[in-house]
């Protein structure tokens, strides 16, 4: 701004002024002696107060975000609410399928078994087979013949044992009577022994025949044990015998197994060179193969061009082919495919170039066509050069997974070859040729809404160039009919040169494998051949690289090896165990032979003892005999009445024996009879059931004969059933997959819905632990704030009881409320002294008044240079005046505020309320200070303020004002004169 210049001092006293004549109603201004000021709390509450503020607009926000995030997250609930309904939905679909496929698996398995069944009946239908089941049919008539005779032969001999059975048991229960006759005889009779040795009690003939007796009993068991002892002896010695031929023998034996066992080891010896003999061959052919199928369908092409017995043309043909999927430059069509070698991985598995897939490539054209029949259309020639083309074609969608075709593509990958190319995505469970041939519904369904189309059809027979071309145009004009391409391409009659390959190439998610048919058009260049021999070189060329024969052989050779290596090793381990076992038995039959020498020697020595006992006994037998009959003398008749009643004694004791011996008999054959009756009944039943078995037989060979004579039939129905099981799996199946792609789709979606649902559950817990934040941040303030006003307060009571007493402050005047000169003020614009005020001046200087404006740096020197003017025509009324600095308007946040210029200070001051004391007015400058009104210079009024008017203090007072708020006055006064500035870039 350019600096101005006032010539008198009434202009300055009007700058001052103008802005004090504005609000005149609102401001009271007053002159003090300097310093008298009262001293408070300082001016912290606006502070406290903003902070309250802010930290309330904080949780509004906050509890803002709260709403919106608890929105969005019931928004992301009900959005994942149908993505799992459709999850649940579908997977109960999957497993609806699972079970059906598993049913249809089973019926199938059924079948396949009834086939086979059939089958093996079929293979023994013949007529000596026939011949030979119908004389066992008449045999096995006889057979039942006989056993029926046996079943009745079985029954009377039943008859025959239960009739000797009642015989048996009628003689038992006569034997049991006759026993218990005895048994009452004898009775009597022991009665009559008591008696006879009452009469001879005390006597000493019972202990002397007892004595008798014992020492009898001893000389029994002496001579029994002897028996005993020679019969163990002589057993044992021929046991003795006995065990030392069999040791002889299994030494013998021994000796053969330790031979067997060497010759067993050199039998798995050379058992083991034949199978690392066999094993060898069969790497060696196989390295060979591999190494032979590892350049697949490059070394089928090379094979055809370097074989000097095709045509010229076939191995130009070849060799081209070669070139374009080995990558080289400018193989074709002086093209040089980039991506070639990078993309096309010879002779492996899911590549087009593999031996698999060059023979699988054929069945879509035999496929093909099967199709071009039904239109009466050639058959196109088979071109290497257009079958490497294909290779390559497919080869680039597992490569890029661009899923288009390369042509289209070359400004990102590079040239490719002019073609006529039909692709077909997800060849792993669809067939590329019906894919392609279905896009004739498009032109069916067409035809339906639109009957006048239908000559425009392609089925024609035969379907002539003319009559494609003519359609082909026409279905061309059709707007939005949808692609039609692959299909007509199919049917197209010129069709010449052709090749078709196919890949295993992973190219999306749940989507593999990629079918290419390349053609190439009006090439004079381009060499074909017959399908037939096309295809004949490919199996050809695959039966000598894969050498499935010879490897089958090599592989069974070397089965065999291992089979008889394995039974030599068993040989061997048989050996061993029966070395094994000999070594056992001989351990075992020595041990034995210890044994019985050991029991030979103590029998002898036992022999010797029994025979001294014997002697001893035999004394003693002879001594007791004299006692007893000496005592026998002695008793007498008493003696022999004893004698007689136990003779009688033993008699019917006897009887007694015969008479059980007799009930023991019948019981026996009662037991005997029973038995033979068990055994008819049994013989009956087994006569039966081989009567029954023998008739099951007849049933069988009956069932047999019908089976060999409706062999052929039964052999049909079981190929119609597996058929259509068959046809049900495949069908089950498809279902299956479709409904586990469709699941595999919506769990996708439902992953994303999930994880919609999580992300804005997770923003919402983020946000409530914010709003907690900012709550506690605001009770805080409020708190703090609260305990200021109640200080504040305080302090004010204190004042209030003695106000008269001055308090010197001790601090400077608060200046953090005072704005710094802006920098983004264009400091270009000037005020010249002759502009007019603009119509709207009063309004303009009203509204400056009421809000904040702010000086710029050129506007301190501006307004400088104005009050150095002005003091300069005052030099001699104010020379004791100090100097006022610039006065900034300042916005508070209390609803009324009053800025100041205190006397003897340069800093402008803020007033926030007044109040009078003993008649003496105060303003409060600060929080914590008060100045007398008589000390401060009133020059500008902010929000409501209700206060006396400006007293009359004359020019001088005047003068003060103007040059303490100078610099709102200059700055004031440039919107009051109707003069504006332009920002930068506004």
């Amino acid at each position: 701004m350019k600096e101005l210049k006032y010539t008198s001092l009434a202009v300055a006293a009007l700058t001052a002024t103008l802005l004090a004549s504005t609000n005149n109603s609102k401001v009271q201004a007053a002159t003090t002696d300097k310093n008298n000021t009262v001293v408070v709390a300082k001016s912290d509450k606006e502070k406290l107060q903003a902070v309250v503020n802010q930290a309330q607009n904080s949780v509004n926000n906050a509890q803002a975000s709260v709403d919106s995030k608890k929105s969005a997250l019931t928004d992301a609930q009900a959005q994942a609410k149908a993505p799992t309904d459709a999850c649940d939905a579908q997977q109960a679909k999957v497993n609806d399928s699972q079970k059906n496929l598993a049913d249809k698996q089973a019926v199938a398995k059924q079948a396949q078994d009834k086939l086979t069944s059939a089958s093996e009946v079929a293979k023994q239908a013949t007529s000596e087979n026939i011949q030979k089941t119908q004389k066992n049919i008449a045999a096995q008539q006889d057979a039942i013949k006989a056993a029926k005779q046996n079943v009745s032969d079985a029954n009377a001999d039943l008859n025959t044992a239960q009739s000797q059975l009642a015989t048996a048991k009628q003689k038992q229960a006569d034997a049991q009577n006759l026993v218990n006759s005895k048994e009452a005889a004898k009775k009597t009779a022991d009665n009559n022994v008591a008696n006879a040795e009452a009469a001879v009690k005390n006597s000493g003939l019972d202990e002397a025949k007892q004595n008798v007796q014992k020492v009898q009993n001893a000389l029994n068991d002496i001579k029994k044990t002897n028996a005993d002892n020679e019969s163990v002896l002589s057993k044992n010695q021929a046991a003795l015998a006995e065990n030392n031929q069999k040791i002889a023998t299994v030494n013998n034996n021994l000796a053969m197994a330790n031979k067997a066992v060497v010759d067993a080891q050199n039998n798995v010896n050379a058992k083991q060179k034949a199978l690392a003999d066999a094993q060898q061959a069969l790497k060696e052919l196989q390295d060979q193969v591999a190494q032979n199928q590892a350049s697949g369908a490059a070394g089928f092409f090379k094979a055809i061009a370097d074989n000097k017995d095709n045509s010229e043309s076939l191995r130009e043909d070849a060799q081209t082919a070669y070139n374009i999927i080995t990558g080289q430059p400018n193989a074709y069509q002086d093209i040089t495919v980039e991506w070639a070698k990078e993309a096309v991985k010879l002779g492996q598995e899911n590549d087009s170039t593999s031996l698999a897939n060059l023979e699988k490539a054929l069945e879509y054209y035999q496929e093909w066509m099967t199709y071009r029949d039904k239109y009466g259309l050639s058959h196109p020639s088979i071109s290497l050069t257009a079958v490497a083309i294909a290779m390559l074609s497919s080869d680039f969608e597992g490569y890029t997974r661009e899923l288009n075709h390369p042509a289209l593509l070359q400004e990102k990958y590079g040239p490719f070859y002019e073609t006529e190319e039909d692709i077909a995505f997800g060849t792993d469970y669809y067939d590329p040729v019906n894919m392609w041939m279905s896009e004739k519904k498009i032109i069916d369904d067409y035809i339906k809404q639109h009957p006048e189309a239908a000559q425009y059809s392609f089925e024609k027979n035969p379907l002539t160039e003319q009559e494609y071309y003519k359609n082909v145009n026409y279905w061309d004009e059709i707007p939005d009919l949808g692609t039609i391409g692959h299909y007509t391409s199919m049917i197209k009659p010129n069709a010449n040169f052709v090749g078709l390959a196919t890949n295993n190439y992973a190219l999306a998610p749940f989507m593999s494998g990629a079918t290419s048919m390349d053609e190439i058009e009006f090439d004079e260049n381009t060499n074909g051949m017959a399908f037939s021999d096309y295809q004949n070189l490919v199996h050809s060329y695959v039966q000598n690289v894969t050498q499935d024969n010879n490897i089958k052989n090599l592989k069974a050779n070397v089965a065999t090896a291992n089979q008889n290596l394995v039974a030599a090793q068993n040989a061997v381990k048989s050996a061993q165990n029966n070395v094994q076992s000999l070594q056992a038995n001989l351990a075992e039959l020595n041990n034995g032979s210890t044994k019985i020498n050991k029991a030979i020697s103590d029998t002898q020595a036992a022999l010797a003892k029994g025979r001294e006992n014997l002697e001893f006994e035999q004394k003693q037998l002879d001594q007791a005999n004299q006692t007893l009959a000496d005592v026998q003398a002695k008793v007498g008749t008493k003696a022999k009445a004893l004698e007689d009643a136990k003779a009688a004694q033993a008699e019917a004791a006897e009887a007694v024996a015969q008479a059980q011996n007799v009930l023991s008999e019948a019981t026996a054959t009662v037991k005997a009879s029973q038995a033979k009756v068990d055994a008819a009944q049994n013989d009956v039943q087994a006569k039966d059931n081989n009567l029954k078995s023998a008739q099951a037989t007849l049933d069988s060979l009956n069932q047999t004969l019908n089976n060999l004579e409706n062999a052929q039939s039964n052999l049909s129905a079981a190929q119609t059933a597996l058929n259509k099981a068959s046809d049900d799996v495949t069908a089950a199946n498809k279902a299956l997959k479709a409904q586990q792609l469709i699941l595999d789709t919506l769990k996708e979606s439902k992953s994303k819905a999930d994880a919609q649902v999580t992300n804005a559950s997770e923003e919402l817990k983020k946000a409530e632990a914010e709003l907690a934040a900012e709550q506690s941040k605001l009770e805080d303030a409020k708190a703090r704030l609260d305990a200021f006003n109640k200080k504040e307060t305080e302090n004010s009571h204190k004042e209030t009881s003695n106000p008269e007493k001055p308090v010197n402050p001790t601090n400077q005047p608060d200046t953090s409320h005072v704005v710094k000169p802006s920098d983004k003020t264009d400091a270009s614009s000037t005020v010249k002294p002759t502009d007019k005020p603009d119509s709207n001046s009063e309004a303009s200087t009203n509204k400056s008044s009421e809000t904040t404006t702010t000086a710029t740096e050129s506007d301190v020197k501006d307004t400088d240079t104005v009050k150095e003017n002005a003091k300069a025509d005052l030099k001699t009324n104010n020379k004791s005046e100090e100097k006022s600095s610039t006065v900034k308007i300042v916005e508070n946040s209390d609803s009324s505020a009053v800025s100041v210029v205190l006397t003897g200070s340069n800093t402008p001051v803020k007033t926030f309320g007044e109040k009078t004391v003993n008649g003496t007015t105060y303003y409060k400058v600060s929080a914590n200070r008060w100045v007398k009104a008589d000390k401060a210079h009133v020059v500008a009024v902010t929000g409501n303020v209700t206060t006396n008017k400006l007293p009359q203090t004359g020019a001088k007072n005047e003068l003060i004002a103007a040059l303490s708020g100078l610099a709102v006055a200059g700055a004031s006064l440039v919107s009051y004169l109707g003069i504006n500035r332009k920002k930068k870039n506004d």
